[in-house]
């Protein structure tokens, strides 16, 4: 492999990471380094940094802090239905 190809791989922690877990990547940059740009295509999807990924998780913590919002809502009011009766809703009178 080049010594620039092999310099900015290991200067980027991720991309070594994917490296040495797809071994295929080491003889086809080897072979053909112009596809480096694949490489870190194929890196940030294999590490879910691409952009879509990042959408899918901010959805998928919106919809947690929904579903915890809703949750805490319904905890409130089941618990404000519970109180006890207040003197004017039992026809008590305190004169």
């Amino acid at each position: 492999m080049r010594q620039e190809i092999m310099e900015m791989i290991k200067q980027n922690k991720e991309w070594h990471d994917y490296l040495r877990k797809e071994p295929s990547w080491y003889r086809l940059l080897s072979r053909h380094p112009y596809q480096i740009e694949s490489f870190e295509r194929a890196s940030l999807q294999f590490h879910k940094k691409t952009f879509p990924d990042r959408v899918e998780r901010l959805n998928n913590g919106l919809q947690m802090a929904s579903a915890l919002f809703y949750m805490m809502n319904a905890q409130f009011s089941q618990t404000t239905s519970d109180t006890p009766a207040s003197s004017e809703e039992t026809g008590e009178n305190n004169q």
